[in-house]
């Protein structure tokens, strides 16, 4: 039977932010269910990397380990090699072989690794089959190996072809990897709410701007979040009304842009944008809005939404892949992508109906159905039963409701 577990992201630079924290998030649920935990998180970094700044403070090649609820087993790795085919999978990989093998030594061979994306977790979860023997399982977050490169895609299908289980995080991304990769099967496992968004509701969490509405936005200000068409979609439907605004929560590329943007459309004053938040900021920028939107042109999960949801809070959301499925008549409207008038109309529509929703019923569906317990439940079910049919054909866990499009 499965009890110890090592979880093995492809990326953990903090587990508390975007760089990790629902590696975290797992970790702990699964920790909470009577699994014993601990995470491996390898990296490597270049000449590149050092003078761009995307370097721990103090990198070292020495096994390092931290507890932050779970143990975290870290170490990094220096590579001065050109780029080249195989190259940072093989390196990454080796730097990772170091820690299980001290991990191992200290605490005895894991029942089931579980590797967080193909490349790189992926490819060190099938050097440790083949050394220990160990089964693994593999999550996938992203749609990167829908895109491989010729050697990605060697490695991708090894990996595959050995894990026990494959899992994507959206039904969408399961049917997206199946069709890239004939043969293979994938089952659906959503992600979890991190523990920011658990607490009770407190009675400090009522709106800032009671006299007018507050429309959120939390996502990388980059173009693929749809920023700049949710802005030209605002301006169209509520320039002029100083008593409705919109909050960008996030940082990236897009910033300076969209601030010019907002300006040509006339709808500065009326547009925060607030910067990178922490979880519990996040949480509190929720708690004080009327509605999220979110306008991305692809997410594989959208994990925003469900955080949403957690608040009680309606959401307006482009059918984008990831988060088709969250999205019901009873939480929130479901536009178009790409669709400029569809999600003019469809914050119209939310400016005007958004008071009529049930937000503890919207709580408290999230939470059932997001929250640690639900994940490790279904996470169980996962392991322990193996499943052989297709998403395509059995989505055990999918949202049952169908969201209609705006």
């Amino acid at each position: 039977m499965t009890r110890h577990i090592l979880i093995i992201p492809s990326w953990y630079s903090d587990g508390r932010g975007s760089g990790g924290g629902y590696f975290r998030d797992q970790a702990l649920a699964l920790k909470a269910a009577g699994y014993r935990v601990a995470i491996l998180a390898p990296a490597i970094y270049t000449c590149r990397d050092l003078r761009a700044g995307h370097v721990r403070r103090c990198p070292s090649r020495e096994v390092t380990i931290e507890c932050d609820g779970v143990p975290i087993y870290r170490r990094d790795a220096f590579t001065a090699l050109p780029r080249l085919p195989y190259r940072n999978p093989l390196v990454w990989t080796g730097c990772g072989m170091k820690l299980a093998n001290r991990y191992i030594a200290e605490n005895g061979q894991p029942d089931l690794v579980h590797a967080h994306s193909c490349l790189n977790a992926g490819v060190l979860a099938l050097a440790l089959n083949r050394r220990y023997g160990m089964n693994f399982i593999l999550t996938e977050h992203s749609v990167g190996p829908a895109r491989p490169r010729w050697w990605e895609r060697d490695l991708i299908k090894r990996a595959i072809k050995r894990a026990s289980r494959c899992i994507a995080v959206s039904p969408h991304l399961a049917v997206l990897l199946e069709e890239h990769y004939p043969g293979s099967s994938w089952q659906y496992l959503p992600n979890v709410l991190g523990e920011a968004f658990l607490a009770a509701e407190t009675s400090a969490a009522v709106p800032v701007n009671e006299r007018g509405f507050i429309f959120l936005c939390v996502a990388r200000l980059s173009p693929e979040k749809g920023q700049a068409q949710l802005l030209e979609a605002f301006a169209k439907a509520f320039s002029g009304s100083p008593e409705i605004r919109l909050r960008l929560v996030g940082d990236g590329p897009s910033l300076s842009d969209l601030k010019q943007l907002s300006r040509r459309l006339g709808v500065a004053a009326q547009v925060d944008f607030v910067g990178a938040l922490s979880s519990a900021r996040v949480r509190a920028e929720m708690q004080a809005a009327d509605a999220l939107v979110l306008a991305s042109r692809f997410e594989t999960f959208g994990v925003v939404v469900i955080e949403a949801l957690a608040c009680g809070l309606p959401v307006v959301c482009t059918a984008s892949g990831g988060p088709d499925h969250l999205v019901a008549p009873s939480n929130g409207l479901l536009v178009r992508c790409g669709d400029a008038a569809a999600l003019r109309e469809a914050l119209l529509q939310m400016r005007c109906q958004a008071s009529g929703y049930d937000r503890a019923g919207i709580r408290a569906d999230a939470i059932s159905r997001y929250g640690p317990t639900a994940f490790a439940r279904q996470f169980t079910a996962l392991v322990c039963e193996p499943v052989t049919t297709s998403v395509q054909d059995s989505e055990p866990f999918a949202h049952s409701r169908r969201a209609d499009l705006v």
